[in-house]
């Protein structure tokens, strides 16, 4: 049953991804075309060491609310456009053979939110979600290639997201993991554009409403475009 609510929350942040994802689809496009990418020139390779970086996309947040035998579950969701902020380092551990070299780095972002979405139920009364931030440190590991980084990255997420239900006020941070996937072009020698997406799982809450126990899965998702300076 865990397992099936949180799937049910992240389903449910993923579907406000779907609706709110063609501005990242959009400049994902427009990122690949703009002039000086590595089909225009040749980009030397400089993938370790640290850099900074800014990403726009879009995010989904979701909640859903076991009903028990009152019937259907309530699900909250909401998406939206969203920016942040990166920064890491990468290390080349096997050092660089002559077709690429084996990325291991540390990532730490933040990403702005802005869900507010409510339900009303006959039983269990009104249900709210709200949320403004989500954070994560993560570790990324992949193969990077001359021009292309190709990776995946786990670890910690943070976020306030907030469900609140009749009688019971939810707040602090909440903790989770983040798990993703992502590809990184190099523009120059000191630039690359990324694209990737990453899903926030932050289990269940069990939460005593109108009389009778019901477990809340939470969940989050963002797909984004981006932009680093390596140095």
């Amino acid at each position: 049953m865990n397992f099936l609510k949180q799937e049910l929350s992240l389903s449910s942040a993923a579907n406000a991804v779907k609706s709110h994802s063609s501005l990242a689809m959009l400049s994902a496009i427009v990122l690949l075309l703009v002039p000086g990418t590595p089909w225009a020139e040749e980009v030397k390779d400089n993938w370790t060491g640290p850099y900074i970086g800014l990403t726009l996309g879009a995010y989904g947040v979701g909640a859903s609310i076991d009903n028990g035998a009152n019937g259907n579950d309530i699900d909250l969701d909401e998406g939206g456009a969203t920016i942040g902020l990166v920064g890491g380092y990468n290390f080349a551990p096997f050092g660089r053979s002559e077709s690429g070299q084996w990325l291991i780095g540390a990532e730490i972002d933040a990403q702005t939110l802005g869900s507010d979405d409510s339900s009303n139920d006959s039983v269990l009364g009104k249900a709210s979600l709200d949320s403004s931030w989500v954070a994560s440190t993560r570790v990324r590991a992949g193969y990077a290639w001359e021009v292309l980084h190709l990776y995946g990255t786990a670890g910690l997420a943070l976020s306030d997201i907030h469900v609140e239900t009749a009688g019971d006020k939810d707040d602090g941070v909440r903790a989770g993991l983040a798990l993703g996937l992502g590809a990184e072009l190099a523009i120059n020698e000191d630039w690359s554009g990324r694209l990737e997406g990453i899903s926030y799982s932050f289990g269940e809450d069990d939460r005593r409403i109108a009389g009778s126990d019901h477990d809340i899965g939470i969940g989050a998702a963002v797909i984004r475009i981006g932009v680093s300076r390596r140095f």
